[in-house]
């Protein structure tokens, strides 16, 4: 959930009755909290008044956790992501942490995440995704600890090949997340993340088929 590039400054009523709702059906929602990759524009405190308002604004009760945006993968923030990790599970030890540096940090980021976004990008170069070279710790963890999100994945065979690949051996990761909607890098243009993709419900489908293990549905 993600109400204004944050928590906003007040409670939605649009986004308590949907979260309301949601969680009522059996769903888990995380709050989106920006970072800015630890560089000292944001501060510790800034962090924290985005987690302590979701959950002044929408009750722990809808609350699940928060996914930290912006997240560096370099050592020399890590201290930033240590303090707000901590923050986080001293406020209940049950609120999901998931941070999205969207590439592989180093492998000292695993203890201040429960999941990490380790790609983040065009599907076309999901395909070549391979931790093992220099990042061996991700075989560490269960598939849980990453977590994927693949934009321009056009169609629904595109979809289907890359949560695929999430799922081999060499990717091991178990969160995933396809979209066939358009991010532009070279002009920073369109947000993949807007709307659901068109093959929403055959990607639900695919996901389950996966976990069974069983034949992936028709596209």
């Amino acid at each position: 959930v993600n109400p204004s590039n944050g928590s906003g400054t007040k409670a939605d009523a649009q986004f308590t009755q949907a979260l309301a709702a949601f969680t009522q059906a059996g769903g888990k929602v995380i709050g989106y909290v920006p970072t800015r990759y630890g560089n000292g524009r944001y501060s510790l405190a800034d962090v924290r008044l985005h987690i302590d308002r979701y959950l002044a604004f929408y009750g722990r009760e809808h609350i699940s956790g928060f996914f930290l945006d912006e997240m560096a993968a370099t050592s020399q923030p890590l201290a930033f992501y240590r303090d707000i990790y901590q923050y986080i599970k001293g406020l209940d030890n049950r609120l999901l942490v998931v941070g999205n540096p969207g590439t592989l940090p180093l492998a000292d980021y695993a203890a201040v995440a429960d999941t990490l976004v380790t790609f983040e990008g065009q599907a076309s170069a999901y395909s070549r995704f391979n931790p093992g070279p220099s990042h061996g710790w991700v075989y560490q963890y269960g598939n849980g600890k990453q977590a994927m999100l693949a934009h321009d994945a056009t169609d629904c065979r595109a979809m289907q090949t890359a949560l695929n690949m999430a799922a081999s051996a060499r990717s091991n990761t178990g969160w995933v997340y396809a979209t066939d909607r358009h991010y532009d890098y070279a002009t920073n243009t369109g947000n993949p993340w807007a709307t659901l993709p068109a093959y929403w419900e055959q990607m639900l489908g695919t996901v389950d088929a996966l976990n069974k293990g069983s034949v992936l549905p028709s596209c």
